[in-house]
């Protein structure tokens, strides 16, 4: 069985790992990297994250009285998913609840994630299916890292005019503060625009934000139109920058654990699902 997948058009080569249904490569036809690709300052490319985003204090959480404990960005990024159908141009990957996923999240689900090519984009998406006899939380997002070197050539571009200032982090937690980083519609970068961790946004106006290098046409432009939430991040001065939209968030510093309560959690009822998606459209 392969460990890697590859789909393509004439614009794209794209490959996703069966590891974590993980995108690794976006090449154009000649050979231009878009992909970070997991080098030793930071070891992943771009992990889906499931059943919740960030931290949980503590690393556990509160259900029905009783406490489980669940790991950064939940278990999915490192679960092998099985290829469920696959076309030149698309292809998905599905995970189900098994023992191992019971043990720290007791609901039974079916998680899956596509990729599809039209043109020189690509369309990621999420589909969460609730296979149990009772609602289920789920949080999910992406974490992809693209190519940017050095990072003081690159500039984060907004589609609207924005306001909203960034959440700050105490270690992997929310806390009360806020910043300035966006001016006008951009965040200019350099090597200690991570100094203090991710850029958390919520409330944005705008449905796409793009990574831009500074004298060229290379560009990524995302639409996040459909979550609420994005996270802008990478290792201090490392040669990449991380796009995430997210369904969720890391606890706040005064969370009660209670996982119904975990801002962005989404409640899936009986024989329900959840559908969401966003784009990458790459330029060089």
């Amino acid at each position: 069985m392969l460990s890697q997948y590859t789909i393509q058009n004439e614009y794209l080569e794209v490959a996703i790992k069966k590891k974590g249904a993980e995108l690794c490569s976006v090449q154009d036809p000649s050979g231009f990297e878009y992909m970070w690709q997991a080098g030793e300052v930071w070891p992943r490319h771009a992990p889906n994250l499931f059943p919740v985003i960030g931290s949980l204090l503590d690393h556990e959480y509160e259900y029905e009285g009783e406490l489980y404990e669940m790991s950064h960005h939940g278990f999915a990024r490192n679960m092998d998913f099985d290829m469920l159908h696959q076309s030149e141009h698309s292809i998905s990957f599905v995970l189900t609840h098994s023992a191992d996923t019971l043990t720290s999240y007791p609901f039974q689900f079916t998680f899956v994630i596509s990729y599809t090519l039209m043109d020189n984009m690509l369309e990621q998406r999420f589909r969460v299916v609730n296979t149990d006899v009772r609602s289920i939380p789920v949080s999910f997002g992406a974490h992809p890292a693209f190519n940017a070197s050095p990072i003081a050539e690159y500039k984060i571009v907004f589609s609207d005019q924005e306001n909203v200032k960034s959440n700050q982090l105490s270690g992997p937690y929310i806390n009360d503060k806020k910043i300035d980083v966006i001016t006008a519609n951009e965040i200019r970068l350099d090597a200690h625009t991570f100094d203090h961790d991710a850029l958390i946004f919520q409330g944005l106006k705008s449905k796409e934000v793009s990574l831009v290098h500074n004298t060229s046409n290379h560009r990524i432009t995302m639409d996040i139109s459909a979550f609420p939430y994005l996270g802008i991040w990478a290792k201090p001065g490392a040669p990449y920058v991380c796009l995430e939209p997210w369904q969720g968030l890391a606890d706040y510093e005064t969370h009660n654990k209670r996982i119904e309560d975990k801002k962005g959690v989404v409640l899936i009822a009986e024989g329900t699902e959840i559908k969401k998606s966003f784009t990458m459209t790459f330029t060089t």
